[in-house]
């Protein structure tokens, strides 16, 4: 599959999932005034990212990397 044919499922009011990765949206607040997506896998979390698309960009990335390696 290309990158673009992978559909994004909403899990709950914050979290959907992408491929076998979890995109937790985290709202601005007080002590942290931009919104944030942050992408994780298990207990492994990949970081924060400032778009979902950003966020599914670098999933895609992590699956190039893995298609090259194998």
């Amino acid at each position: 599959m290309r990158s673009g044919e992978h559909a994004i499922t909403k899990i709950s009011r914050n979290s959907s999932r992408y491929r076998s990765f979890v995109i937790v949206y985290r709202p601005c607040t007080i002590a942290n005034p931009i919104a944030r997506y942050e992408v994780s896998q298990g207990d492994q979390s990949y970081g924060l990212f400032d778009a979902q698309a950003l966020a599914t960009d670098y999933i895609d990335q992590l699956y190039a990397q893995q298609q090259v390696a194998a």
